[in-house]
């Protein structure tokens, strides 16, 4: 079936499992999984549909997608930053300077491009966001076992998806060029997939057990 692939089975699990483990969550952050996870699978079943069988392109509603994409991932890091003292302005800039240059680059195309430039920015940023948060762990003196954290496997996760996807899309005019590493690209693409969404997955089963264990978390 057209509508069946790596992509939209990794997402659609991982959607179950956060409806299943996050499932009375009430730290906002965690909760907003569910619904962003619904919208995701909904935009890759979107696409599929509008490329194989209207027969046009789909960067609109992927473009649409980069606007939840970006806000939800940059809420969730500031969540996670929130006990080390970050301030909320630098959240509110990083917004500001993605805003910018979402809507430049989509002026700039015409509207008839997908904006992949500001995408391998805030994939940039997102890995740099990933690495400052190991930082920040490492300088923590709270002790917390990694093998149980939620938030560690989180950002684990999102490393491995934005380093990889970042690479990609830096070379992506020269692939591009050659249909054989084209392929070798999709392949790329459905393994950082999978390697995202099951360290999610385990993340949402982490926090599921530490509400579990401290009810007062929610």
């Amino acid at each position: 079936m057209t509508f069946v692939t790596v992509n939209t089975v990794s997402e659609f699990l991982c959607f179950l499992a956060a409806i299943f483990f996050l499932y009375g969550e009430k730290v906002t952050a965690w909760k907003l999984f569910i619904p962003f996870l619904l919208l995701t699978c909904a935009v890759e079943i979107g696409g599929i549909y509008i490329r194989e069988y209207m027969r046009i392109y789909n960067y609109p509603i992927y473009n649409v997608y980069l606007l939840f994409e970006c806000g939800f991932t940059s809420y969730f890091f500031y969540y996670l930053y929130k006990p080390y003292h970050y301030k909320a302005l630098w959240l509110l800039s990083w917004l500001g300077v993605f805003a910018a240059m979402y809507v430049g680059e989509l002026f700039y195309n015409n509207f008839g491009r997908f904006t992949s430039h500001t995408a391998t920015v805030m994939s940039v940023v997102f890995v740099l966001a990933s690495l400052y948060f190991y930082y920040l762990k490492l300088k923590d003196e709270h002790f917390e076992p990694l093998l149980f954290s939620a938030p560690f496997w989180w950002v684990s996760g999102t490393l491995f998806f934005y380093f990889g996807s970042t690479v990609c899309n830096i070379f992506s005019d020269y692939l591009a060029e050659h249909e054989r590493i084209r392929s070798v690209r999709y392949i790329i693409f459905n393994i950082l997939d999978i390697i995202m969404y099951i360290f999610w997955s385990y993340a949402f089963l982490c926090r599921y057990r530490q509400r579990k264990s401290s009810p007062s978390l929610g």
